[in-house]
């Protein structure tokens, strides 16, 4: 039974394979937001972007996990740098205070 547009009754069910998007270059200025897993024993520090889950590491893991711990705004990636920006709450400043780790290849 035809449709309007002329198609048949079994429409065309096919997908189109889809073309793996490769991450586009990123500005230094833009950051992702981002949930961070920090791994104490090893130091990695894992998160997903772009729908691929990236591994970084940092000598002083537990200082992350501290501004994890205060923080008040969502972490903010910004892979241009490998810079993990966490706004942490302290006295005295009502939107926080920015705290910047820089993450190394793992």
């Amino acid at each position: 039974m035809p449709f309007e547009n002329g198609a048949t009754a079994i429409a065309d069910r096919t997908t189109q394979p889809s073309t793996l998007l490769s991450p586009r270059p990123r500005r230094v200025d833009e950051f992702i937001r981002v949930i961070p897993g920090v791994d104490l024993s090893q130091g990695s520090v894992t998160f997903v972007v772009d729908g691929n889950l990236e591994r970084y590491w940092h000598h002083e893991p537990r200082l992350i996990t501290q501004a994890l711990s205060k923080a008040v705004q969502p972490a903010r990636w910004f892979p241009a740098t490998r810079k993990l920006t966490l706004t942490v709450a302290a006295t005295g400043h009502r939107a926080g205070v920015q705290r910047h780790f820089i993450l190394s290849a793992f």
